[in-house]
Parts: C-alpha cells; sequence; structure tokens
C-alpha cells in the first residue's frame, strides 16, 4: 500500500462556484525572477522534503526560466510578489502563495482569476495530497477528484 503522502491528485472543476476574482494577475517578466525562485522554492520546500523528493528547492539555477514562463501570472502588491499561477492549456498550475500571505484568502482569488482567464475545458490541476488545505480550497470551488497517483519523480516537477 502507498503512503497517503506520497499521492496524488488531478481534480476537475466539476460544480463551479460563481464568483468573479477581485484581484488581477499580470504576465511574468524577468525582472520578479528572484523573487519568483524565492517564492516557489518557500512553497514547495516542506512538501518536497517531507516527501522525500530532491531537491528540496526546486529552482536551482536560471534554467528554470526558459519555455514556458509565457504561461505564469504574477500578483504583485505594491511591488511586492504575492502570489502567482500558470495557466497551461486546460490544466491550472503552480498556485502558488507566498507564505507570508497565506491565510488571507489570496489563494481563493487567485484561482478565481485563473478560472476567468483558462482557454479550454475541462479545466483541472495537480496537488499532492500532502496539501490538505489546497485541495479543500479546491473542493470548495467546485473540483472534485478525478484520478489518483503514486508521486515520482517523473511525474512530479
Amino acid at each position: 500500500m502507498i503512503e497517503p503522502s506520497k499521492l496524488a491528485h488531478e481534480m476537475r472543476l466539476i460544480k463551479p462556484v460563481q464568483s468573479k476574482s477581485v484581484i488581477s494577475l499580470v504576465p511574468y517578466t524577468p525582472e520578479y525572477q528572484k523573487a519568483y525562485k524565492q517564492m516557489y522554492n518557500a512553497c514547495y520546500h516542506e512538501m518536497r522534503e517531507a516527501l522525500h523528493i530532491k531537491p528540496y528547492d526546486y529552482i536551482q539555477d536560471d534554467s528554470f526560466f526558459g519555455d514556458g514562463m509565457d504561461s505564469v501570472y504574477l500578483l504583485i502588491e505594491e511591488g511586492i510578489l504575492v502570489g502567482s499561477v500558470a495557466l497551461k492549456g486546460n490544466e491550472i498550475d503552480d498556485l502558488l502563495v507566498a507564505p507570508e500571505y497565506q491565510g488571507r484568502g489570496i489563494g481563493k482569488g487567485i484561482l478565481f482569476w485563473a478560472l476567468e482567464h483558462i482557454s479550454k475545458e475541462p479545466i483541472i490541476l495537480h496537488v499532492a495530497d500532502w496539501n490538505k488545505r489546497a485541495i479543500q480550497l479546491y473542493k470548495n470551488c467546485g473540483f472534485e477528484i478525478s484520478n489518483t497517483f503514486e508521486i515520482h519523480r517523473k511525474n512530479w516537477m
């Protein structure tokens, strides 16, 4: 049997919650590269360490910032990177809120923004079973678990 913490879920939007985003995100720009790297690593470090996925700080160098950053959107407040999300076709990916801003409803705001701007259906996202707060947020916003799989290095970042 697989440890629950070693599982991840694909979730699909089944029952959309009718809500408008009250925040605005902007496309990623290189001026926020250092802040994005710090936020990304801070958001994933604890999970990666708990699940023994090395390196614990995933972004090691600038090679991460090549292809794919055109799908990343940033929430900037007073010049500070607060959160981000990537929209990849029908997938919401890497929805992040800087640790010092978590617990304030910002993740929910970013999720609603993403739902308004995603281009294809069915809308999906992936989340580690370890991340119970995110799973609950997604369920509260109309997502349901559609598939569960074991986390392996090849399919998790």
